[in-house]
């Protein structure tokens, strides 16, 4: 057919075919009413097509052949769970040895996150030497059920009273029996100053069993038993075995003796606790066991603290601490105690117990010149070997006082009773990167003795405390030229008494400069900083002084006619000399360092206090009429004598009052 035979039909139905595009052939027209169908099949095809794209063919899967081998159970023979006898040193050695309940809101957790096994390794090096020790079982860590829950070793933790601690125990508690049925030891000191906080902590002790489920029923929670023991000069065992009876464990805390003996077997009470619970480790079934330590102090057997944690590191047994914190570089610290028995002096007093120091060797060079040198601070840490044994065994250490949440100055006032007087407390979570090194013994002195600069910080901090020029003399009236004179070199003996320790320790420190770089924790730099720039103050001030008054003796003279005495008096300006002026500008820059770079802890305290203090000195003139002719004293006063009274009031006998020596 013609191309001109086609064209007539469609011309003719012009009207009602679809246009054609420009520059395609006449041909490919289509006519309106071919549209719907074309569509529809067009859209067939389309779904057609996208329906195979699902389908997925799967590749056959080859035969396997699997082979299940089962290891036989092993049945644990059933041994009697009764508790070792303990034993106990007849003659422990002569030595002299308190919370809220809003503790648990203040109370912040130490460690930034958690972990499914304990930061603590179970192979600890033995703190006796480099023996591995080789533990019975791991050691449980609690679970992540609750924000408040801290990983196992923290020793900083921070709660303002016992109660708020045993709180936080609960969920200790809570996760051990999660593992496996439990056995708590509960330790308890008997020394009169924590008497009235035992009455607290097993009121409380009754709400933790409810929680617990144990709801003084033992057929709600048999799976978790006590035992009670009690300790001071002797440790005895409260509860013969142990006991799900909630009753038994709040009755028996109850009925802790008080022992006025001063002496506290803290260690030696904690081994044992785990000796008495062995038998719970090591025959079937076996349990989980927990030691919880209450005590305000730390301890007058510290020499056993290497046997106790050797004993619960092989027993798998953590132990937990609810303690004090250690005063900032110091041993001892003063207590507020207010008596709770009646038939004694119920007046506040202030008694010198032993909670510190927090760190195995002394880092601390105390040099008296203001108030925080005679005052106590925290630490932020508790005491080193009751710490070191919780961070060992993979327990927590619980740091007890009514202040801790305060961050200004605490005055006495504001310290609760049966607490020790510290002035100033830090923020758990600034101090986690000063925390003190708990390796053994042997690791830290290898430390020590490769770093110059370590060894000297240390041996410089065992001196004794240093009083620089206490009370100098700073007045010095001029009667005359011979008197003025002898006042100015009686003065410079102050300064010649002190200046030779300053020196001495100025050179220690000075040695190990070399090494200081080569620091790396944060609590040596700013411990090594601290002390050479107090040290460099205090030698800047002695010897500012002592050439101030050097000068005088070759002679000064009044600006005005009418003085007649000189008054030395503190400036920021040190004009004596430029070897003396370089001192002075090191001392700044070591202490400013440790204010910036240490920001929020004792070290920054201490040394933004000692900046305070001018480190020069400036001469001023005055009238004071030491050569005024002195006024006679007449005989008309009449001071009449007040009548006495012949009728003496009968006053009952003073109450006495408990030695605190005792305590």
């Amino acid at each position: 057919m013609s191309t001109e035979a086609i064209r007539r039909p469609l011309a003719a139905n012009s009207a009602s075919a679809m246009p054609v595009p420009a520059g395609l052939p006449t041909a490919w027209a289509v006519h309106a009413s071919d549209m719907p169908a074309l569509l529809t099949s067009l859209l067939v095809h389309v779904i057609v097509l996208l329906a195979l794209g699902l389908v997925v063919i799967d590749p056959p899967i080859p035969a396997r052949t699997v082979t299940v081998i089962e290891s036989p159970a092993v049945v644990d023979e059933d041994v009697p769970l009764e508790p070792q006898e303990m034993v106990v040193a007849e003659n422990p050695p002569e030595a002299t040895g308190a919370g809220t309940d809003r503790s648990d809101g203040v109370a912040q957790a130490l460690a930034p996150v958690l972990a499914d096994v304990s930061v603590t390794p179970v192979t600890e090096t033995d703190p006796l030497g480099d023996v591995q020790l080789e533990p019975l079982d791991a050691l449980p860590t609690a679970q992540a059920f609750d924000e408040r829950i801290v990983v196992r070793g923290a020793v900083g933790v921070s709660t303002t009273g016992a109660t708020g601690a045993v709180d936080r125990l609960t969920a200790e508690i809570a996760a051990s029996l999660d593992q496996r049925a439990t056995v708590v030891c509960w330790v308890f000191d008997r020394s009169v100053s924590l008497s009235a906080q035992r009455k607290e902590i097993a009121a409380r002790l009754d709400r933790v069993f409810h929680e617990l489920g144990a709801n003084r029923s033992r057929r709600n929670r048999p799976d978790l038993s006590n035992l009670v023991v009690a300790f001071g000069k002797d440790v005895t065992l409260l509860t013969p075995k142990p006991t799900t009876e909630v009753a038994e464990v709040i009755e028996a805390i109850n009925s802790v003796p008080v022992d006025d003996s001063g002496v506290e077997m803290t260690f030696r009470a904690i081994r044992s606790a785990a000796e008495a619970a062995r038998i719970f480790r090591t025959s079937a079934p076996k349990r989980n066991v927990m030691i919880v330590v209450f005590t305000d102090e730390v301890g007058n057997d510290v020499d056993m603290a290497d046997q106790a944690t050797k004993e619960c590191l092989t027993l798998g047994i953590p132990v937990y601490v609810v303690g004090v914190p250690a005063p900032f570089g110091i041993r001892e610290v003063r207590m507020k105690y207010v008596e709770f028995d009646p038939q004694y002096d119920q007046g506040e007093q202030w008694a010198v117990i032993e909670q510190g120091p927090e760190t195995l060797v002394p880092e601390v060079i105390h040099i008296r010149s203001d108030r925080l040198a005679d005052e106590a601070i925290d630490s932020g840490f508790g005491p080193f070997r009751l710490s070191k044994l919780c961070a060992d065994t993979g327990g927590i250490y619980f740091r007890v006082h009514g202040n801790s949440g305060e961050r200004g100055r605490v005055t006495n006032a504001m310290t609760p009773a049966m607490q020790a007087q510290l002035r100033y407390f830090f923020d758990p979570q600034v101090m986690l990167a000063y925390q003190p090194d708990y390796r053994s013994v042997a690791k830290q002195q290898h430390d020590i003795e490769n770093n110059r600069a370590k060894q000297a910080l240390v041996e410089a901090a065992r001196s004794s405390q240093i009083d620089p020029m206490a009370a100098p003399r700073m007045v010095f009236p001029r009667q005359d030229e011979g008197t003025l004179a002898q006042l100015l070199t009686e003065a410079q003996r102050t300064a010649a008494i002190t200046a030779p320790r300053l020196d001495e320790l100025y050179g220690k420190l000075s040695a190990g400069l070399p090494d200081r770089a080569k620091i790396s924790e944060r609590r040596w730099q700013a411990a090594f900083d601290l002390a050479l720039g107090r040290v460099l103050a205090g030698k800047v001030r002695t010897d500012a002084y002592n050439q101030m008054l050097a000068q005088a003796k070759l002679g000064m003279k009044f600006k005005n006619q009418t003085s007649d005495t000189w008054t030395l008096e503190p400036s920021d300006e040190v004009t004596v000399g430029s070897q003396t002026e370089k001192l002075a500008k090191q001392a700044r820059e070591l202490l400013e360092r440790v204010v910036v770079e240490h920001d929020g802890t004792p070290w920054a305290l201490v040394a933004g206090e000692e900046l305070r203090i001018p480190l020069g000195y400036r001469w001023t003139e005055s009238h004071t009429g030491v050569n005024d002719p002195k006024m006679q004293d007449g005989n008309g006063n009449n001071n009449p004598t007040a009548p006495s009274d012949d009728k003496k009031r009968k006053l009952a006998p003073p109450k006495p009052k408990r030695d605190l020596k005792r305590l």
